[in-house]
C-alpha cells in the first residue's frame, strides 16, 4: 500500500459517523507498557448502499501493519525540502505504527495507532502526534481540534491520567468552538472509550462511572465523543493500585 492510500484512510477520521474510538494502555509495575488508539469505523462500512457499489468489483480487504518511521525513510528526500517546523512535526510520529483492517464484504474498518513505551513521559502529548499524522492528509483543515494536552504520569502506586487546557487565545478557542460545533453531525452517536489494565489490582479511581474487571486489573470508561471535546477535563482522574 503507498503512502497516498495509507494518509486517504487516516484522513477518513473526520468524515465518519456512530463510531467507537478507544484509547487503551497496558502499564507494566516498572511503568513501561503499550498504548494503543483505535478507531472502529465498521458501522459507516455496513451503512454504505450496495447498490452504489460496483457489482463486477471484487470486495476489498486489507490487514497490514504500517510503520511510520519506515514511510518517513522512504520519504526523507522530500521532507528534507519542508520547513523545520514541519520536519519537526514528521518525527514526532515517526515511532507510531499503524494496523489497518478493513473488509469490505464483512463491513469492517478498524484503524489502531500504537507504541510501545518504556517511560510513561513517552506518552505526552499523544492526541497531537496522532493529529499531525491526520496532518499528512490533504485537507488539514478538516481534522478535530483540541482544547486540551493529555500527559500520564505513574509512580508505581499511582496513575494519573492529566487533562492541561491549553494557554490559548480567544480567537484561537472560537477556532476550536466553532470547529467542535461544525462537527457535531459526525459526533452524534460517537462513543469514546478508556481502558486501561495494570498488572496490580486497582484500590480505587476517582472516576465514579468507572467499570473495574473482575479481577481489578482492568478498567472502562465509555463517554459521548462530543462531551468530551466540550469539556476535556472531565476524563482527569487517577488510579490508586494496591
Amino acid at each position: 500500500m503507498n503512502f497516498k492510500t495509507i494518509i486517504l484512510f487516516v484522513g477518513l477520521l473526520t468524515s465518519l459517523s456512530s463510531c467507537i474510538f478507544t484509547e487503551e494502555i497496558y502499564v507494566k509495575n516498572d511503568g513501561s507498557g503499550s498504548y494503543s488508539f483505535k478507531m472502529d469505523m465498521s458501522e459507516m462500512m455496513e451503512s454504505i448502499d450496495m447498490s452504489s457499489k460496483d457489482s463486477l468489483k471484487e470486495p476489498q480487504a486489507l490487514d497490514t501493519i504500517v510503520f511510520f518511521k519506515d514511510l518517513l525513510e522512504e520519504k526523507k528526500d522530500s521532507i528534507k525540502k519542508l520547513s523545520e517546523k514541519e520536519q519537526a512535526s514528521l518525527e514526532a510520529i515517526q515511532d507510531l505504527k499503524l494496523h489497518m483492517q478493513i473488509d469490505e464484504e464483512k463491513g469492517k474498518m478498524l484503524l489502531d495507532f500504537g507504541l510501545e513505551f518504556e517511560d510513561m513521559s513517552e506518552l505526552k502529548n499523544m492526541q497531537d502526534k496522532i493529529a499531525k499524522a491526520q496532518e499528512l492528509n490533504e485537507n488539514k483543515d478538516s481534522k478535530l481540534m483540541s482544547k486540551a494536552d493529555i500527559d500520564y504520569s505513574f509512580d508505581g502506586k499511582i496513575f494519573r491520567r492529566n487533562v492541561i487546557m491549553k494557554d490559548l487565545s480567544e480567537e484561537k478557542i472560537q477556532e476550536i468552538e466553532q470547529s467542535i460545533k461544525q462537527s457535531s453531525s459526525f459526533l452524534d452517536g460517537t462513543q469514546y472509550k478508556i481502558i486501561y489494565h495494570f498488572e496490580s489490582e486497582i484500590e480505587n479511581i476517582s472516576f465514579k462511572d468507572a467499570l473495574i474487571s473482575e479481577d481489578r486489573k482492568t478498567l472502562t470508561i465509555e463517554v459521548p465523543m462530543d462531551s468530551v471535546m466540550k469539556n476535556p477535563k472531565w476524563l482527569d482522574f487517577k488510579v490508586k493500585l494496591k
